[in-house]
């Protein structure tokens, strides 16, 4: 079978041109702050006519006590690896699920396609690569995109095999088919870093603690306690992490009302920085469970397979996906498709307008998946009724993070309405805790509506008194100030049957407790040969930008025009919580009530509605 490259690396609209300056669009999991500590010289790439030197050694673990045994051993593997053919740091058969496992790394580091970007494009100098993955595939890895090249893994006999480029800060992602022993699909993602493996981890918790300047801070409080977040990828502002897109994460020690992050470069093998966040009040821990770790039931039902699901006029087909949430696909209403799919692929949170330091977390399946808030049971139907009658149903998905609702711990939901009249929304809930008391949720949520079967669809936006037609990608900031139709209305997306729905932002008007979503909304053209977000991705963009640049601009360079073509929706909505007592918002508290736990939630829910252009014909 041919190899089917889905390569958004190198495609016109998210480049990777391997000699060339990189634009600093990450699709990494981040974390900013300013931090007063020393920093190594800025390594970012060079222009292509200069001669990259790079040998791929970490640094002498500056800040640590000693050259502890796990990083020692790391260092040596790293050097090892740049003098092998093909210059890759395997993951250990230990480290590996099963023999097919085993055999789906060796299957993928002998396919020329996979190991394209392993060395300097101009010297052939061995760049530093590391296996981070292998897993079976899962239901949502067969998205439309690549059901072609992975039609023999409907079967479950492929592997998904992940590896990370240290030099590029670029993944590349290969399906391996056992049975055939070939690679049957590849995609490279530029600006891109997958979940850490077992060993980078471990690596991670052994930098922070042994850093001299964390021991410091928490011997001063007579602490001895391990982090959490450890795999949770970051940056930081002004350091490497950020600049020379380093691969940092932040292990977070917890002691009561306040957080300890320390921020460590994997790439060099050091800590960056520290920082203290104030947690709020907290009330008795929580018993993590084996169900809510481990819950084999979710994972076989909801992430191994696609599910079809049905309720009065409504239907579409739905799995929980690795890292993107739940995924709903091929939506229809009256048997007429209205969209292709929706999903959400991260949740940035950042922490302190003035620092801007925080989290970017993905949501999905409970096992074998990057995700670190995991699904909690499988989806549920809920009547929606108003005002005594029942208007339609909602479809809704949790996610936890055990031990929640503690501090640094988070929860999530999923929310799909569907309504008899043909309306529907898409709509995301933030549980809290969280890691701190003035956070900033910020969901990425992409819907591929559909209008019918042309695939062909116009999108304009209200201008206090018609509708424009948007010419250009582009999107739109959300604020008080803007103007919306009689009905509350601000676009239109339509085709030239002039079917299609009205959009109607989040401005706390649906009844869900909501202060609205103030949010970014981004209209792309869909590439059918490119993945622009329809596969399950690692997480897109950054925690802590403030700005319209939260992942989904990317795809917008350079703008390209949107007349007759297929388009997708990105929103992006922006929710500050709060945990002062009486005005609770994006929060929870375990309390004593009658001497027995209670939990109280304060959710806070985001989301467009769309209303049938038939149904509701006057703006």
């Amino acid at each position: 079978m041919a190899i089917q490259v889905a390569n958004s690396a190198i495609k016109n609209r998210n480049k990777l041109l391997v000699s060339s300056w990189f634009k600093p669009i990450a699709v990494v999991l981040l974390f900013v702050a300013l931090f007063s500590c020393s920093e190594s010289k800025d390594e970012t790439a060079l222009p292509s006519n200069e001669i990259i030197e790079y040998t791929g050694k970490l640094s002498r673990g500056k800040g640590l006590d000693s050259d502890f045994r796990s990083l020692k051993k790391y260092r040596n593997e790293v050097r090892n690896s740049l003098t092998l053919n093909p210059p890759v740091l395997k993951m250990s058969e230990q480290e590996l699920a099963d023999s097919n496992a085993v055999e789906a790394q060796d299957i993928a580091l002998a396919n020329s396609q996979f190991l394209r970007f392993v060395r300097h494009s101009n010297t052939a100098q061995a760049l530093r690569n590391e296996i981070m993955t292998v897993r079976k595939v899962l239901a949502a890895d067969l998205n439309s995109n690549t059901k072609a090249g992975l039609a023999s893994c409907q079967k479950n006999s492929c592997y998904r095999v992940e590896m990370y480029n240290f030099f590029y800060n670029m993944s590349v992602v290969g399906f391996v088919d056992i049975n055939s022993k070939k690679v049957v699909a590849i995609n490279n993602y530029s600006d891109a870093q997958p979940d850490l493996n077992q060993q980078q981890l471990q690596l991670a918790i052994d930098i922070a603690k042994n850093s001299e300047l964390v021991k410091k801070e928490l011997e001063s409080r007579g602490l001895s306690i391990e982090p959490t977040m450890s795999q949770i990828k970051t940056s930081l502002k002004n350091s490497r992490c950020e600049r020379s897109h380093h691969l940092c994460v932040a292990p977070t020690f917890v002691s009561g009302k306040q957080a300890l992050w320390a921020i460590v470069d994997l790439t060099d093998g050091d800590l960056v920085g520290i920082r203290w966040t104030e947690l709020g009040e907290s009330g008795p821990p929580i018993e993590v469970t084996e169900r809510q770790l481990e819950n084999e039931f979710v994972f076989s039902q909801f992430c191994e397979q696609t599910r079809h699901f049905s309720q009065g006029d409504w239907q579409f087909d739905y799995q929980i996906t690795s890292s993107d949430g739940l995924e709903i696909t091929d939506v229809k209403y009256n048997n007429t498709l209205v969209m292709k799919s929706a999903k959400l692929l991260d949740w940035h949170v950042s922490y302190s307008s003035r620092e801007g330091f925080g989290y970017s977390d993905a949501i999905g399946c409970p096992l074998f998946s990057s995700a670190v808030v995991i699904a909690y049971d499988g989806p549920q139907s809920q009547k929606i009724i108003e005002q005594g009658e029942e208007k339609g149903f909602a479809f809704v998905q949790d996610f936890r993070q055990p031990p929640w609702p503690t501090p640094c711990n988070y929860r999530y939901e999923q929310r799909f309405e569907f309504y008899h009249d043909g309306r529907f929304r898409v709509a995301a809930a933030d549980y809290g805790r969280g890691c701190g008391t003035d956070g900033t949720y910020r969901p990425v949520i992409r819907i591929d509506l559909e209008i019918g079967d042309k695939q062909v669809e116009t999108v304009a936006q209200w201008d206090g008194q018609k509708w424009q037609n948007w010419q250009k990608e582009q999107w739109h900031l959300q604020s008080d100030t803007t103007q919306y139709s009689t009905k509350g209305y601000l676009f239109k997306f339509f085709n030239k049957q002039q079917q299609g729905y009205y959009i109607e932002p989040n401005r706390g008007q649906f009844g869900d407790g909501s202060k609205g979503d103030f949010a970014y909304t981004y209209f792309t053209v869909k590439h059918a040969e490119i993945d622009e977000g329809a596969n399950d991705m690692m997480t897109l963009g950054f925690c802590c930008n403030t700005d319209y640049q939260q992942g989904p601009e990317q795809f917008m360079q350079p703008s390209e025009d949107l007349q007759e073509q297929n388009l997708v929706m990105w929103y992006v909505p922006q929710i500050k919580n709060n945990g002062t007592p009486g005005e609770e918002y994006c929060w929870a508290d375990t309390r004593v009530e009658n001497g027995i736990k209670k939990i109280k939630v304060w959710p806070c829910y985001a989301g467009p509605m769309f209303h049938p252009l038939a149904v509701d014909d006057e703006a």
